[in-house]
């Protein structure tokens, strides 16, 4: 790749500042796997067609894009919620009345869910399966660069889903996918004749759209969850990976429970904006800031089963 002629650096104005710290955890937490952090300390990254710089400046947030990129900001804009909608239901959430969600989100403030494009975050969960985040950053670089279609200054998207269907299994093995290779091209043959997937999927409710994604190959539960929250906006959605599971379970007591479980717990006690709560606990958890466990045994909710959505 060339060198890149990058605008200035400009300020991004948010409803809420958001600190160094957490904005690594924003774009390098396992949200999205395409931001890497420069030698500077800045952020460059893509998501969906944008190409962008992004840096914590003494006065708030500031981005920069490669020069003639006219629509950056404004996808910026959104991708990090500029407006604020999620500010204000961060502020509904229980954290007053629960001193575990409240230390995790006084932990990293002005954390927010990236609204990503639902291709991009279905194709990075696939990817996701028993890896590391640093992992499925590589998986995910090396299937735009072998696959992609070019962006601004050398860049390249994620490839569509016709270019998966029919790449080569060399290619596909050479950006380190293993088994998530069958599961990839899998998907990519399903939804190749299905241009407006993700227009369908958005008009379903979230039990219908978790559904839906859980018949794609290599779409599980947690998958599913995760391109409801990451891909399609559904803060209501409340992924259960390992480190919810160890945080639930040394935080709230809830050991021994199983992920439908604890999923169901999420959603009814964090309310519609659950999956932000879950994110604040994630990273919390994996930034060992989580208090222990402080509710008594006779006054925690009960496992229950959870029904399986309807179709």
């Amino acid at each position: 790749m060339g060198a890149v002629a990058w605008t200035p650096w400009r300020p991004l104005r948010l409803a809420e500042d958001v600190p160094a710290a957490t904005l690594a955890e924003q774009l390098d937490g396992g949200q999205a796997f395409r931001w890497r952090r420069e030698s500077d300390g800045s952020w460059q990254g893509v998501f969906g067609d944008t190409v962008a710089g992004v840096r914590a400046g003494p006065a708030g947030l500031e981005w920069r894009a490669p020069a003639g990129l006219s629509h950056a900001e404004a996808a910026l804009a959104r991708y990090l919620d500029a407006g604020g909608a999620q500010a204000r239901l961060s502020a509904e959430l229980p954290w007053r009345s629960d001193p575990v969600l409240r230390a995790a989100r006084d932990a990293f403030p002005g954390l927010r869910i990236l609204r990503q494009d639902p291709h991009e975050a279905l194709i990075g969960f696939l990817c996701s399966s028993n890896k590391r985040i640093a992992q499925i950053r590589v998986m995910v670089a090396a299937l735009a660069e072998r696959l992609g279609a070019p962006l601004a200054g050398g860049f390249r998207a994620l490839p569509g889903w016709a270019a998966l269907a029919d790449a080569d299994e060399a290619v596909l093995r050479a950006c380190s996918l293993g088994y998530r290779a069958a599961f990839l091209r899998g998907t990519a043959s399903a939804l190749r004749a299905r241009p407006d997937w993700a227009r369908e999927f958005a008009g379903l409710t979230t039990p219908e759209l978790l559904e839906a994604l859980c018949r794609l190959p290599g779409v599980g539960p947690k998958v599913a969850a995760c391109v409801a929250l990451f891909g399609f906006g559904r803060l209501e959605s409340f992924p259960v990976d390992t480190w919810v599971v160890q945080a639930m379970g040394s935080a709230y007591g809830l050991h021994g429970w199983k992920p439908a479980q604890l999923e169901q717990f999420g959603r009814v006690h964090f309310g519609p904006a659950a999956g932000l709560a879950q994110q604040y606990l994630f990273s919390a958890a994996r930034a060992g800031v989580l208090p222990a466990a402080v509710t008594p045994a006779a006054t925690r909710p009960r496992p229950r089963s959870r029904r399986r959505p309807r179709a």
